[in-house]
């Protein structure tokens, strides 16, 4: 009994004070080594452990001072950059002329602390912390760290003050009419920015690290009650499964939890808009957020909530209905358009008016290459532009590419590499991939063109049927979080049509999704429906008042 007590004490005290890391050591095993590290007593030895572990960093401050006439010494520790140069000041200015009239005259670096953590910092928010793994968590969040000599535990001071990016419209989801916020790089912002929305007790946030070496804070919020349990069970789980180094960006996270990886079509929503996140909360799902990501992930998702706008819902149901349906078609056309034109040209040219058909043969004489390959290679040429305007300055970018396409078709068509059908075709596709809100579903869309363009090169208008059926298979077969991405076309679901190909009026719309939101299904409890106005005549008890004051 006595071996094993005096085998417990020398592991306790041999966690307390490890031996130095060496440079022999890789990342993993460093990492490991620092999880089992403790504060010690000792001011000095505390410090020169800090220095030693963030290899006396530049950026790593240390500012040590006396407290009272008893020779106490303390130090405050914190990341230049990140930190509220005034909340510091003021912590210390506390405990020089505070803490000494707290303590009165004990000399017990142990009294120190306590008051210091119980009576002259009770207006800001302390944790005590011993372990070393614990303090850099919170040190490279912002926070301080203050240390006493002849302690063995550390306080955290909330001193966060880091430089965040202005609020602002995100630039890729404008709308004409709508809010004007969107998300930033800043998880607390990001959070407290649908806490202003959402004011409700059942707005619940959880939040968790994932990244062993990035330490990446990861939130997910859902409204508790009307989220399935079991949706937030397979939330928390997928993230709390994800073991990596880092997370670069919320990206990473898209696919590390998605269902299935061999698809083009993204199987969760993102999006920058608080707006949006806030009108996919209030329908049962799920809103991840990550530090450092200005983007939001909406699970579950559908393809339809992807082809959906802020538009749609900010105007009157039948301009939103107009633009939503017109939207909806683009999309179908950027995907099949391409495809029925070689299909048309090389397979059923009896579906092409005499005239047409007799301008589009004249104009193709002398073009060396089959119809597929002219599309093929304008839609290659159309997608290094569209790449190349993205990447160039944006003062330069879109003339450039306006520019470059207007020259390159023209010179195209003169040297009679292209025909001028095709030049159409192929700029109507590209206008109108740019109409889906969602931009990874836009580049899904063209990335699905070439394999029509390759179905219709083969068997004509039946290879794109053949196409059409194995596209409608493999999205009914998708599945986001466990729900069906292609709902409410497949599997049908009559319930949820009335916000799928137009959108009815609100007071029309009463019922949240049926797979997600139905656990409490009723979204308007009470409404009438709009009757036109009984006229400007006034009624026959008006009419008598009116006769009864006039003389």
């Amino acid at each position: 009994m006595l071996k094993g007590f005096m085998k417990k004490f020398k592991d306790k005290l041999k966690k307390r004070s490890p031996a130095p890391l060496n440079d022999k050591l890789n990342l993993t095993q460093r990492s490991i080594h620092i999880e089992d590290m403790q504060l010690a007593k000792s001011l000095h030895d505390n410090l020169d452990q800090l220095k030693s572990l963030l290899g006396n960093s530049y950026d790593l401050v240390i500012r040590r001072f006396s407290i009272g006439d008893h020779g106490m010494t303390a130090a405050i520790i914190y990341i230049s950059g990140l930190e509220d140069s005034k909340a510091i000041d003021k912590i210390i200015f506390d405990l020089t002329t505070l803490l000494p009239m707290a303590a009165g005259d004990s000399t017990s670096p142990q009294r120190f602390y306590q008051e210091a953590r119980n009576k002259v910092l009770r207006n800001e928010e302390v944790e005590p912390v011993q372990e070393l793994s614990d303090l850099f968590d919170r040190l490279f969040l912002g926070d301080s760290i203050l240390l006493f000599d002849g302690v063995g535990w550390g306080l955290i001071c909330e001193t966060k003050g880091w430089e965040v990016r202005n609020v602002e419209e995100p630039e890729s989801e404008r709308v004409i009419r709508g809010t004007r916020d969107g998300f930033v790089e800043s998880l607390p912002v990001n959070t407290s920015l649908i806490r202003r929305r959402l004011r409700s007790p059942n707005l619940w946030i959880e939040k968790m690290e994932i990244g062993t070496v990035s330490k990446t804070q990861v939130a997910f919020a859902y409204l508790k009650g009307l989220a399935q349990e079991g949706l937030i069970k397979e939330v928390r789980t997928r993230l709390e499964s994800i073991e990596i180094d880092g997370i670069i960006e919320s990206g990473v996270i898209e696919e590390l939890i998605e269902d299935t990886y061999l698809t083009p079509f993204p199987l969760l929503h993102r999006t920058e808009r608080t707006d949006i996140a806030f009108s996919e909360l209030l329908q049962g799902r799920v809103v991840i957020f990550t530090d450092g990501s200005s983007f939001a992930l909406l699970v579950p998702t559908r393809l339809e909530n992807m082809l959906q706008g802020p538009d749609d819902y900010f105007e009157k149901f039948p301009i939103g209905s107009f633009i939503r349906l017109g939207r909806m078609v683009s999309f179908i056309i950027a995907i099949f358009l391409p495809g029925i034109y070689v299909a048309a040209v090389n397979f059923h040219p009896e579906l092409i008016p005499g005239t047409l058909l007799l301008r589009i043969t004249a104009a193709r004489q002398g073009v060396p290459f089959p119809a597929a390959i002219e599309v093929v290679l304008m839609e290659i040429v159309f997608e290094l532009l569209r790449e190349g305007g993205l990447r160039l300055p944006g003062m330069i970018g879109p003339a450039i590419s306006i520019v470059g396409a207007l020259i390159l078709g023209d010179a195209a068509i003169r040297a009679g590499l292209v025909s001028p059908a095709v030049v159409i075709v192929v700029a109507a596709t590209g206008i109108a991939s740019f109409v889906a809100p969602a931009f990874s579903l836009g580049i899904a869309g063209r990335l699905i063109r070439f394999f029509m363009i390759l179905f219709a090169a083969t068997f004509g208008l039946f290879g794109l049927q053949l196409g059409f059926i194995l596209l409608s298979l493999h999205l009914m077969s998708l599945r986001s979080f466990g729900y069906p991405y292609f709902a409410p076309y497949g599997p049908l679901i009559l319930q949820d049509w009335k916000d799928t190909l137009v959108r009815l009026p609100w007071w029309l719309q009463k019922k949240r999704p049926k797979l997600e939101g139905g656990r409490d299904p009723d979204r308007l409890k009470r409404s009438r429906a709009q009757r036109p106005p009984r006229g400007l005549e006034d009624s026959e008890e008006d009419q008598g008042k009116n006769k009864g004051r006039v003389k």
